[in-house]
């Protein structure tokens, strides 16, 4: 049996190495980024997740700093999860980190923050990407973002973090939606191609996408 110190660490280890490229890549894509009026009509869409994600997400972090700093004040929410099992959810969350930060490099310039995305339609030079993890889904991020933070709840086995990951997951997948209308509204008749080959988030591993509708 491994010690939960063990999983500790390397939960750590994930979640830092995570936080760390993404801070990164963020800089680096707002340093070239040009400032606009905030749109107050895409932040009024977006109040009920921001309400949600306000209650949820510190319940999310305050999780994963007693899970590391203070695991007997939630071994009360322990999961009874394999060895195994979290092993291998640890492997799942080491190949998410790269795939996200792919999406996130693919993008370059063109990525907008989720709340803003005035500065993205104002844009005059931006193209529809879709090299890379982009000819697999369309969210990519979303995918890597998504596996991440339900694979290293598992990995903690503690329904104290697997509890408010789901209702996180399913917040920010919702956004999806405004963000695609947005995409579709800046690239036209391009994007709506592209939605008909290449699925919003599942790939379509060994199929052929151009045959097959949105899914």
């Amino acid at each position: 049996m491994i010690n939960e110190l063990v999983f500790r660490i390397i939960f750590a280890i994930l979640w830092l190495v995570f936080i760390f490229n993404i801070l990164w890549v963020r800089y680096q894509a707002s340093a070239h980024g040009e400032k606009a009026p905030p749109d107050q009509a895409a932040i009024r869409e977006r109040r009920l997740h921001a309400v949600g994600l306000a209650i949820f997400g510190p319940l999310w972090f305050g999780g994963v700093y007693l899970y590391l700093l203070l695991p007997s004040w939630i071994a009360f929410f322990s999961i009874p999860l394999p060895d195994w099992f979290r092993v291998a959810m640890a492997g799942v969350s080491a190949i998410s980190i790269p795939f996200t930060i792919w999406g996130y490099r693919a993008l370059g310039r063109n990525w907008v923050h989720a709340l803003d995305q005035s500065q993205f339609r104002l844009r005059k030079e931006e193209r529809l990407v879709t090299s890379g993890p982009y000819r697999y889904v369309r969210n990519p991020i979303y995918l890597g973002a998504f596996t991440l933070v339900i694979s290293l709840s598992l990995l903690s086995a503690n329904a104290f973090l697997f509890v408010p990951t789901v209702f996180i997951v399913t917040l920010i997948y919702m956004q999806i939606d405004g963000e695609e209308t947005m995409l579709t509204a800046k690239f036209g008749d391009e994007y709506r191609e592209y939605m008909k080959r290449t699925p919003r988030i599942i790939p379509r591993l060994g199929r052929d996408r151009s045959t097959h509708q949105e899914a």
